[in-house]
């Protein structure tokens, strides 16, 4: 049995939708802080936005935790949105979510036990930490590749 914590945020700068989507999470496991970030869609598509950042965020730190072994998991993120959806207090009506959030819903039901839960931004700071490097690391053009 391995126990994680994980992190997850993600933004759509400079304009939401249609700007550049980015991800970052971390994992905290066994005394180590596993990074992640990247592009959540490609630049300046209609299809970027903070919620396809924020799921796409919730993606990629749930298939991290998974490769690291973990099966029982505390998953936290800024996003009221995303977590009243993932925990099914809110409907997802929008077209482009619906097949993120069937992932994520998928890879949640992987584990043995895990809790998603809503925090204030001040918490997430190292997730938007990763989430602000990819966008620094995207607005430069060095960073290309979507999804995790």
């Amino acid at each position: 049995m391995l126990k994680g914590k994980g992190f997850f945020d993600g933004l759509c700068e400079p304009v939401n939708p249609g700007g550049i989507a980015t991800y970052g999470y971390v994992v905290l496991l066994d005394g180590r802080n596993l990074e992640g970030y990247g592009l959540a869609s490609p630049p300046w598509s209609p299809n970027s936005t903070n919620n396809v950042a924020e799921y796409t965020g919730l993606i990629c730190l749930l298939r991290r935790m998974l490769q690291e072994g973990v099966d029982e998991a505390e998953v936290m993120g800024d996003s009221q949105l995303v977590v009243r959806q993932i925990n099914g207090e809110y409907k997802v009506k929008s077209e482009k979510i619906i097949p993120l959030f069937n992932v994520a819903k998928e890879l949640l039901s992987r584990f043995r036990r895990v809790e998603v839960k809503w925090i204030p931004r001040e918490e997430n700071s190292y997730a938007d930490l990763m989430t602000r490097k990819a966008y620094e690391l995207a607005k430069r053009g060095e960073l290309d590749k979507v999804g995790c």
